[in-house]
């Protein structure tokens, strides 16, 4: 990634943050509350909708400043995702496609997708753990609190308990299906479209969409195993819930959406 690339892409990643983090922040809650509870149909059967979680947060007060928890701990979490992810996946794809004349092909974009978002995902899960933390902290009681007074005094205190790779498998599979799924499912879209409807702006914004839907179905069940695995917690006995990114997604299925007691897999994508 070069400089004219960083700054474009960070610059349309903190507009667009700006805007889509309260959905961020409902999505995270909402994976939390979803922990440990049998997910019933298609919609939240336990009353924790969106839209509660929304107008809970505006209620506490702090207007919609609460949404981006610590504001410096937002613009380096999102600058860090941002600059990872496409640093990983455009140094694999100028890698296999190195002349720039040439369309890659669309298994290029997935081999590119997957080990670009590996090792963003990698390189980002210590930012992400923090932000994290900081977005469910206010649904603790007082005395269970973190209480990060920074993005620097959390990611201190994620060091000194060693939890600044935790989930790291989570987000690195997350960002793999994200950006392999994306990139190629946009391109494709955009370029067939053009073939037949010539260069009209729907060609973009339908790709786009399709996009956003194909990898949001890919990624979610592992961003819902990355947030529960950064914000856990020991259990009475001194054990963690969960020993990895396997065991969490072994137990979600097991006691979440269990069939036999009308729970159902939507339980991976709480909030989304």
């Amino acid at each position: 990634m070069n400089v004219d690339r960083f700054f474009a892409a960070n610059a349309m990643a903190l507009i667009t943050h700006a805007v889509t983090q309260p959905m961020d922040l409902v999505k995270t809650r909402a994976q939390i509350l979803q922990e440990g509870k049998g997910f019933t149909g298609i919609g939240f059967s336990r009353g924790f909708h969106g839209v509660n979680i929304f107008n809970d947060t505006l209620a506490a007060g702090g207007g919609y400043k609460k949404f981006f928890s610590k504001l410096d701990a937002w613009a380096i979490r999102t600058v860090s995702f941002t600059t990872f992810r496409l640093w990983g996946f455009l140094y694999f794809y100028d890698w296999l496609n190195p002349d720039p004349r040439r369309q890659a092909k669309p298994d290029f974009y997935l081999y590119a997708g997957i080990a670009g978002g590996v090792a963003g995902g990698i390189l980002c899960n210590p930012f992400q753990v923090v932000f994290s933390r900081m977005q469910v902290d206010e649904m603790y009681p007082e005395q269970g609190r973190r209480n990060y007074k920074s993005f620097i005094d959390g990611f201190t205190k994620c060091a000194e308990e060693g939890a600044l790779f935790r989930g790291t498998a989570a987000t690195a599979l997350k960002l793999a299906g994200l950006v392999s799924v994306a990139s190629g499912v946009y391109d494709y879209l955009k370029e067939n479209m053009f073939y037949f409807f010539g260069p009209i702006s729907a060609n973009r914004i339908i790709g786009t969409a399709a996009a956003a839907m194909a990898a949001t179905v890919v990624s979610m069940p592992f961003d819902t195993v990355a947030t529960r695995l950064h914000t856990m917690r020991p259990l009475p006995n001194g054990k963690m819930p969960y020993l990895g990114t396997f065991d969490c997604m072994v137990k979600m299925i097991k006691y979440e959406c269990n069939f036999y007691k009308q729970s159902n897999f939507a339980a991976f994508y709480s909030g989304g």
